[in-house]
């Protein structure tokens, strides 16, 4: 099994493959992802993936409203 010392999760656009995610070694750069996944559906996918997918996408959502809210939180009190 794979371990990674410092997991980093990056989350992107990609032209041709949708929403994606990336885990990395502690880097931003999704060219050293560890792990790389779209989290778009597609019929092809099967109920169990589906769910997996809908959930990471949630999570991906409530990290970024998370961010903004650590970021408008620290401009509060800096």
């Amino acid at each position: 099994m794979m371990q990674l010392s410092k997991p980093h999760i990056t989350t992107l656009n990609h032209p041709d493959f949708g929403d994606m995610v990336a885990v990395t070694n502690g880097s931003n750069n999704i060219h050293y992802s560890r792990y790389l996944m779209s989290i778009n559906t597609h019929p092809c996918d099967d109920h169990e993936t589906r769910i997996y997918k809908s959930t990471i996408a949630f999570l991906v959502e409530e990290n970024k409203w998370l961010k903004k809210q650590v970021k408008k939180l620290t401009g509060i009190y800096d």
